[in-house]
């Protein structure tokens, strides 16, 4: 009696779902492109303490849109936001903003500014940061006054 074998074929299918698959896996597990975005962190203080809520928001001296802005969390710690949290920004000079405002809770809504508007304008404030290319900036401990 003769016995035949079975040869296993794989058809072109299979073998292209396979590189298809292993190449996912290998992108998957590459690093993040380099979108040219600068992580940036620091700490706020208003009159010597940390202050927790204050609105920080960064206008681009180039006019170019922007939606970059944190909010000071316990410790007046902060990191700056553009597209997803803690991305930070790109590279350049901007006109910083504060604003420390209270939740109204019968209005739902924020109110006030417990900073006086003194950092509440691109053109008024008087802090401005250069954040430079590289993998992330911290912009230190900025000092406030709530006091006009």
């Amino acid at each position: 009696m003769l016995k035949r074998r079975r040869i296993a074929v794989v058809g072109i299918d299979q073998q292209l779902s396979l590189v298809l698959l292993i190449g996912l896996m290998v992108g998957c597990t590459s690093k993040k492109p380099d979108d040219g975005m600068v992580p940036v962190s620091g700490v706020l203080e208003v009159d010597g303490q940390p202050a927790v809520g204050v609105v920080i928001e960064l206008h681009p001296q180039s006019n170019a849109p922007s939606l970059a802005k944190g909010i000071t969390s316990e410790g007046g710690r902060f990191e700056i936001s553009t597209l997803t949290q803690g991305d930070g920004v790109k590279p350049g000079t901007y006109d910083v903003t504060f604003v420390w405002s209270e939740f109204n809770i019968v209005t739902r809504s924020q109110e006030g500014d417990r900073l006086n508007g003194r950092y509440s304008k691109p053109d008024q404030s008087s802090i401005q940061w250069t954040v430079p290319d590289g993998d992330s900036w911290d912009a230190g401990t900025i000092q406030l006054s709530s006091k006009k």
